[in-house]
């Protein structure tokens, strides 16, 4: 009986397994649905049982993986360095002749003190929140 349990939970696993849509989706579903079958099955579980735990399993796995792979590729997370956005998006600010201050690009076209910061970063005008980009 312990055979046709594993068996069931093997199953359910490959079926969750494939209708995923990435690697790690897949790798992090079968991993979710083998655990729920395979503690369901340890408990004693019926078929039914097996089917639904591995079922759980297999969608905390996806959902575990679609999280982590938006994670991964900072949807939703703040920046943290490393990779500057991109700074094509928005306007660049001119040269105000003092160094590091710049004429922001937004109306009222305010004075902004950029020290510190290297070009091509983002900046923020304090006075409007818009973002631009510190000049060359």
């Amino acid at each position: 009986m312990k055979t046709y349990k594993a068996l069931a939970a093997g199953l359910t696993a490959g079926a969750l397994t494939l209708v995923s849509c990435t690697p790690t989706q897949q790798k992090y579903g079968g991993g979710g649905a083998i655990a729920g079958g395979v503690g369901a099955a340890i408990l004693g579980g019926d078929s039914t049982d097996i089917a639904r735990a591995a079922a759980i399993g297999g969608a905390a796995g996806t959902g575990y993986a679609v999280y982590k792979e938006r994670q991964n590729n900072n949807n939703g997370a703040y920046n943290t360095g490393g990779d500057t956005p991109v700074a094509s998006n928005y306007p660049t600010a001119h040269q105000s002749g003092t160094p590091g201050i710049v004429i922001s690009p937004h109306k009222p076209y305010n004075k902004v003190r950029v020290t510190g910061m290297n070009p091509g970063q983002l900046a923020t005008d304090p006075t409007t929140n818009k973002i631009f980009v510190v000049p060359n």
